[in-house]
């Protein structure tokens, strides 16, 4: 995953359930249905199966969606019961936020 994106004040800092999954020609692959350890699942619009995009395949995430590289073909995999073999979660966050002075303040005087 790139680091610069990070960065920028206009990006999003983490994964969230039902966000929209684009590709690299901005086409949607479908919405994330919940974050594993090593993929996002991702369910199509009226369909019951998901798919499995690897979590390295991310290049950013903004208002948008989360922007995959590739194309739909390669980089859909099936899910093949793996959704029953990690960790879930609906929140995925990708930048841990900033220390404050006050959380600062906190830990110094305890």
């Amino acid at each position: 995953m790139a680091v610069e994106w990070l960065e920028s004040p206009f990006e999003r800092k983490s994964i969230q359930h039902w966000m929209k999954v684009l590709d690299q020609d901005g086409k949607v692959l479908g919405r994330v249905d919940c974050v594993g350890e090593t993929v996002l699942f991702v369910r199509r619009r009226f369909s019951r199966k998901l798919w499995a995009v690897p979590l390295a395949r991310v290049a950013r995430v903004t208002g948008k969606g989360v922007h995959v590289a590739g194309r739909k073909r390669e980089v859909l995999e099936p899910e093949a019961g793996r959704k029953h073999a990690e960790l879930v979660t609906a929140t995925y966050p990708l930048a841990e936020p900033p220390a404050t002075k006050l959380e600062a303040a906190r830990h110094v005087s305890a």
